[in-house]
């Protein structure tokens, strides 16, 4: 996996598969990455699909303290590692400036 450094120095851990418009999904808070997998497959004709742990899961760091402010820097790191406009999918709680749309 590649690694987005997050705001506060986190490593952010992230898979990019497939070819075509950047798309990223973000997955619920008891999962990792992996959630994704079925729905990754679907995508990757058609799209680069980009996956990440979020903070405290999988292969990404974590923080002593929690802050919901992190989980947002988090989705941005990974989102301007990929230096174009994106579509995020399953993050609703937040508005990026360069994000395309919101699935």
């Amino acid at each position: 996996m590649k690694t987005a450094k997050s705001a506060d120095g986190t490593s952010i851990a992230y898979e990019r598969t497939g070819s075509g418009p950047p798309v990223v999904l973000v997955h619920g808070t008891t999962a990792d990455h992996s959630r994704w997998g079925p729905v990754r497959s679907g995508l990757e004709a058609h799209y680069t699909v980009y996956t990440f742990d979020r903070r405290g899961r999988g292969e990404s760091g974590d923080a002593p303290s929690y802050r919901l402010e992190r989980e947002f820097e988090d989705a941005v790191a990974v989102v301007e590692s990929i230096e174009e406009p994106v579509t995020l999918v399953g993050l609703v709680f937040v508005a990026l400036e360069r994000v395309r749309r919101l699935v």
